[in-house]
């Protein structure tokens, strides 16, 4: 589809090809000092070749869009036909197949699904690759290194594209593909389409092999009632946790038999996942408990995944991948580094070659990850790093960056992390750090951070004082307690009884941590920001206005949890207030929602499975003798383990 700008400026060029020779002059002025330009002094020197059978199309609209964007020029797009007829001067843009491919030579078709090619030589500027995601990301390789875009969250204003007058070609040739096997930032189902463009524009996708995830959770409705020996085995007096949590007897090698027989009937896969359930309830049978190292550990301990198992389960994915390889040489079994064998396995004990782990921990783990590497393990970062804080700005940038360059640099195959939330406004700089690295491991942390707030013109010094306030309050309040045992969070918590889990207690905590002052010194932040613009940065002014609304929306909804929360409900609360003020809340929302402040579906989601007193059907302690609220420490005890 060609927009208007796009046939106003085609409209001209093809009238000048019709002998109106001072219109070539004008429009297309052609080469000078050997040099060719998209761009020239104002004056368009490109055109783009029509993509074939509408191939190719985000890529096409970011390369014309940013082009647009720095220069005020659209680019015409020009069939087949047309370009015959455009003078040789002028650069020929093709995204993805057509006529000025040879594929009989160099330029033979990329079969490769994620290899990409971008090539400038002479009139010509080429961006192939071997899917659409590939030649998606051969222009983004463009627009980042030759043009300086940045896509700091999804859509427009998220979008920064450096002005200019001139964009010349370098020659240039380069074929290439994301370094990491795995790049995964997962989002929810409701994540709106922007915001899975955000995350292909960064390189995101898989090309591994290797699956992982929690592999028995359907295991007791298969086999609970014909095999319970095949299941954990509790301590004395204690329930069974709820079937897609329950653990296994690893120490019953009836086990082993029914994970080949499930393996072998689904066509012995070069890789077969056996990651456990998550949660507590890890098994205390006395099998279970000679595989451990250190013996003798507490048995409550053990089955509240506060034990150190890691041993009992090294044990049981060698000898696993011993009785399978009898029948197949080369398989390999994923599992996790989680919970309560997340640590690497202790002297004398040795990990086999063919173990793939994902390692769940934090980002301060870095013996965590050295012990797993030196004892042989092929690594993936699974992290559950961003469920932290709910929605405030929780942002420990350089700490969780250092660690990401870390694993970089020692045997990282890929990650897959749980979960990018759309919390853009308050979180996106954690979500924009990870993404840029995994896709330029060349830039630093720093770098990367210099590039966020480069997109703020003459604010960018007080949007880094802005993120600096957050990094340092992330530190001091200490989200993950297990990091941080005497944070601003730990002392919240144990004098108002509220939750400690990472799941949901970053809700409960908000009316307590994020108070007026708090937020008021964050607000001082970007007033400064905003008296530091020219009257020509209106974009800018609109990106700070972007982060504004992050906190105003942090206020609102700290009100909402703080009057449906029984046990922080001010008294004299009306259960009529409490539900004009949700409702101002979820018009508020979606407004924002429009503009990626926050995602509304994810949000919704999450709010509603962790049941945050953010509705009425969540909330308790409006009737005299109804329901009663729990507190802190029995909601952390139904998410133990998790």
């Amino acid at each position: 589809m060609i927009t208007k700008g796009w046939g106003i400026a085609l409209a001209v060029f093809l009238a000048a090809t019709a002998g109106v020779g001072w219109m070539v002059t004008e429009f297309l002025s052609g080469k000078d000092s050997g040099l060719f330009y998209l761009v020239k002094e104002g004056q368009a020197r490109a055109v783009v070749v029509q993509p074939v059978d509408g191939y190719v199309q985000e890529a096409l609209k970011e390369f014309q869009s940013a082009v647009l964007r720095a220069t005020g020029i659209s680019l015409p797009i020009v069939g087949e036909e047309e370009l015959r007829n455009v003078p040789e001067e002028v650069v020929r843009v093709q995204i993805g197949p057509g006529p000025l491919t040879d594929k009989t030579g160099r330029e033979a078709e990329i079969t490769d699904l994620e290899t990409y090619r971008v090539m400038a030589e002479g009139n010509r500027l080429l961006f192939t690759g071997g899917s659409n995601h590939a030649i998606l990301w051969a222009v983004t390789y463009y627009l980042d290194r030759y043009m300086g875009v940045r896509w700091l969250w999804p859509g427009e204003t998220g979008t920064y594209v450096p002005r200019a007058a001139t964009i010349a070609i370098p020659e240039l040739d380069i074929t290439a593909r994301p370094s990491l096997e795995m790049r995964e930032l997962r989002v929810r189902k409701s994540a709106p389409a922007e915001g899975r463009l955000w995350l292909r524009i960064h390189g995101m996708g898989s090309r591994t092999t290797y699956k992982f995830g929690h592999s028995f959770t359907e295991w007791w409705d298969k086999y609970g009632k014909t095999h319970p020996d095949y299941f954990a085995v509790p301590p004395e007096g204690q329930q069974q946790v709820r079937p897609d949590r329950i653990k296994l007897d690893i120490s019953n090698e009836a086990v082993d038999e029914a994970i080949i027989r499930e393996w072998i009937e689904a066509g012995k896969p070069a890789n077969w996942n056996v990651g456990p359930n998550d949660g507590s309830g890890f098994c205390v049978s006395k099998g279970c408990l000679a595989m451990d190292e250190p013996a003798g550990q507490p048995i409550m301990s053990i089955w509240r995944a506060e034990g150190k198992l890691t041993a009992r389960y090294v044990k049981f994915w060698n000898r696993l991948l011993d009785k399978m390889r009898k029948i197949r040489p080369d398989v390999t079994l994923s599992t996790y580094a989680y919970s309560s064998y997340k640590e690497p396995p202790p002297p004398g004990i040795a990990l086999k070659d063919g173990v793939i782990l994902q390692i769940v921990g934090f980002y301060n783990d870095f013996a965590q990850w050295q012990g797993w590497y030196d004892a042989g393990a092929k690594l993936f970062l699974r992290p559950n790093w961003w469920h932290s804080g709910a929605i405030a700005p929780n942002l420990p940038l350089r700490a969780q960056g250092e660690f990401f360059k870390f694993a970089q640099q020692n045997g990282m195959m890929g990650f897959d992390f749980d979960t990018l939330f759309g919390y853009w406004a308050t979180q996106g700089p954690n979500y924009y750090l990870i993404a840029r690295l995994s896709a330029r491991p060349d830039l630093s942390v720093e770098d990367v951070l210099a590039e966020y707030t480069s997109a703020f013109g003459k604010a960018a010094p007080a949007i880094r004082d802005y993120l600096d306030y957050w990094e340092r309050f992330a530190e001091e309040t200490g989200y993950n307690i297990q990091l941080y045992p005497n944070g601003r969070y730990e002392e919240l918590a144990s004098r108002y009884d509220l939750p400690r889990s990472t799941l949901n207690g970053g809700w409960y905590i908000l009316p307590y941590l994020m108070t007026d002052e708090v937020i008021g010194e964050a607000e001082s932040i970007l007033d400064r920001a905003e008296r530091l613009l020219g009257s020509d940065e209106e974009e800018v002014r609109v990106r700070i206005e972007f982060l504004r609304d992050g906190l105003r929306h942090i206020v609102l909804t700290r009100e909402v949890v703080r009057l449906g929360y029984e046990k922080s409900r001010p008294p004299g609360t009306t259960k009529e207030a409490y539900i004009s003020l949700r409702e101002q809340l979820d018009a508020f929302r979606k407004e924002l929602s429009a503009r990626h402040v926050i995602w509304i579906g994810t949000l919704n989601e999450m709010e509603e499975l962790r049941g945050i007193p953010t509705h009425e059907s969540r909330t308790t302690g409006w009737e005299a003798g109804g329901e009663k609220e729990l507190g802190g420490k029995a909601m952390d005890e139904q998410v133990l383990g998790m």
